[in-house]
């Protein structure tokens, strides 16, 4: 499905900074991912590339088996939907729920386009895969933030992509709201088939939705691999320089800092 070979991305100011070095990735179909890293790790970066908003400075990057140049990328982003927080803050607050997830058809801020109507029943279908078709009228803004991160999960998916990108989904979510949107990617998924890599610095948020991990730290490859074989004392450790033990229960992993 994705394939990146030796992805460096290099900034330049005064002196270069390297962001991310040489990573090599092989993303299979059907499969769900979570990156993860600490905080600066090049997480970000790392998903816009694979979204084809940011070229890489090295390596090479096969997107569904085709080498992508120009303006194909516009093609294989329809099957890509790509969920970040920023984008909350540039839908209208008086947008209907209904409008925000019909203008994924179009990648548009606003709906400008009169949606068929099935594109309007599949739009409630979704809705009601997470049970919040009785919000289809209400407006974005009245939404709790847990609830628009549900909405925009809904907008990516619209159009039925092959793979879903979440940046961070949780950020800013209290402890209910948060296990409430990892229980609606695990639906949204089950429903469509859809492949996730989803972004994180919480190994609490992993669910057992996933089971392949890449950890990025200093923008390099520190593991590359099965969930089971990566969270443990031992790596979790060495990754933060600090004493960490990791516990399991119902298939969450859990952290003590000792």
């Amino acid at each position: 499905m994705i394939e990146l070979k030796n992805i460096s991305l290099y900034f330049f100011d005064k002196t270069e900074k390297h962001i991310l070095k040489n990573i090599s990735w092989h993303i299979q179909e059907n499969e769900n991912w979570i990156l993860y890293g600490k905080n600066g790790s090049g997480k970000t970066k790392l998903l816009e590339i694979i979204a084809g908003y940011l070229y890489p400075s090295m390596g090479e990057v096969i997107r569904f088996a085709s080498k992508t140049f120009g303006n194909d990328i516009r093609d294989i982003r329809k099957r890509i939907g790509y969920i970040s927080i920023s984008l909350k803050d540039m839908i209208s607050k008086n947008e209907s729920t209904i409008d925000v997830i019909l203008s994924g058809l179009y990648a548009s801020i606003g709906l400008y386009v009169e949606p068929s109507g099935v594109d309007i029943s599949y739009a409630h279908e979704l809705l009601d895969t997470i049970n919040m078709n009785g919000r289809a009228n209400d407006k974005f803004n009245v939404l709790s933030d847990g609830e628009k991160q549900k909405i925009l999960m809904l907008r990516a998916s619209i159009n039925q992509p092959e793979l879903l990108l979440f940046d961070e989904p949780t950020m800013g979510l209290d402890l209910s709201a948060r296990e409430d949107l990892l229980l609606s990617i695990d639906k949204i998924s089950r429903f469509k088939k859809t492949s996730i890599i989803f972004v994180t610095h919480h190994i609490e948020e992993i669910t057992p939705l996933f089971s392949r991990i890449l950890i990025i730290e200093n923008g390099e490859c520190y593991f590359c691999g099965d969930i089971d074989d990566a969270i443990n004392d031992e790596i979790l450790s060495s990754l933060y320089k600090r004493k960490i033990s990791v516990t399991r229960l119902n298939g969450r992993y859990f952290t003590i800092l000792n």
